[in-house]
């Protein structure tokens, strides 16, 4: 699939269900003719009226119908659909042919285009960082974010990593078996402040758009403060995530491949970043909003990567779990401020959907 017509967003299948998620919010018959498309993907007629009901939408109508807030909810939803360690639901599958992406090209320009979206493709911007605590229990109140040493941190990763790929020698040798390990390709969030950037009308992204996600409805909301002049590697779509891995490569075949295998439907082996090495070099790793909804969930192939163990397959890698616009802070160049917001999960009248605001007594 190619991005030569622009819409770059379309590449990746969590792009192509945001896409999609604005188109059923348009209104109309689009949500109730994708439903049962879906179910029976081989029904030439349902494609064709799903087809021709995505060509009747007025594309810059329908984001400015939406609204900042309403691409962001679009942005979640399609976050949260995410699973890297099954095959993909019936939607995502349906998005993979080529018809619905054409059809879906001029609403995904309009997104791209928007001016609620031009941070959506933005490095990181140090002086608007937020770390996301969630509130389960009133004893969350007492978490602030990490204050372990970064470098202790990803010593323990690497470690971890390193004896779990060697332990998954025990996984069972045909990869089709339904066996689930470790799925993701993040840096350790146990350790590492995870930030995103914080909104005028929302105490940070990562609030609306998570992938995994426990159903929070409570927040603690933390202000970061960065130091001048980090270095900050940019994740703006699959080359450079694919650039990232072949220079910082980490063999996680054994540990990743009925996961990848099944999520991808591609056989390879599986690398990721050695963030360890990577923190050698950056402070922080950005991953752009626009760059998550191209690469999140696509085995991508690597170069530079051969080594002991090869059995003679691609290399790949599939960037999993991470969230849009989530920074990792890699070194001790971001740490928290004093003054955190809470937001909750609410019903707010003239809204169909919960909505998140802030709350002013904290005491509660």
């Amino acid at each position: 699939m190619s991005d030569s017509q622009g819409a770059s967003i379309l590449l990746g299948p969590r792009g192509r269900r945001l896409c999609m998620v604005v188109a059923e919010r348009s209104g109309g018959d689009i949500g109730e003719a994708l439903f049962h498309t879906a179910l029976d993907p081989a029904d030439e007629r349902k494609r064709r009226e799903l087809v021709r009901l995505l060509g009747g939408l007025d594309p810059a109508h329908a984001v400015a119908a939406t609204g900042e807030q309403g691409l962001m909810g679009a942005l979640g939803d399609s976050a949260a659909a995410a699973m890297y360690w099954q095959e993909p639901d019936e939607e995502d599958s349906l998005l993979t042919n080529q018809e619905f992406v054409e059809a879906l090209r001029p609403l995904a320009q309009a997104i791209e285009d928007a001016p609620e979206t031009a941070w959506w493709s933005a490095d990181v911007a140090p002086d608007a960082q937020a770390y996301v605590q969630w509130m389960e229990g009133r004893q969350d109140k007492h978490r602030p974010p990490p204050t372990r040493a970064p470098a202790e941190a990803l010593r323990a990763w690497k470690a971890e990593a390193v004896k779990d790929e060697h332990d998954a020698r025990s996984f069972p040798e045909d990869s089709s078996v339904i066996y689930s390990g470790i799925w993701w390709s993040t840096p350790p969030s146990s350790g590492l402040p995870v930030t995103s950037r914080a909104l005028p009308w929302l105490g940070a992204a990562q609030v609306m758009a998570v992938e995994d996600g426990a159903g929070w409805a409570r927040a603690r909301v933390w202000p970061m403060r960065v130091s001048k002049n980090i270095r900050s590697y940019e994740i703006t779509g699959p080359q450079a995530w694919t650039d990232l891995v072949g220079r910082y490569p980490l063999r996680v075949s054994r540990a990743r491949r009925h996961d990848w295998e099944r999520a991808t439907g591609r056989a390879a082996e599986w690398h990721i970043p050695d963030w360890e090495a990577v923190a050698a070099d950056f402070d922080a790793v950005h991953l752009t909003v626009t760059g998550y909804l191209a690469t999140a969930g696509r085995a991508l192939d690597v170069s530079g990567t051969a080594g002991a163990g090869d059995t003679g397959q691609p290399h790949a890698t599939v960037l999993a779990g991470w969230d849009p616009d989530t920074t990792y802070w890699l070194t001790s160049s971001a740490g928290h401020s004093d003054s955190p917001t809470d937001w909750e999960l609410r019903d707010v009248d003239g809204s169909e959907d919960p909505v998140w605001v802030r709350v002013v007594d904290r005491t509660r």
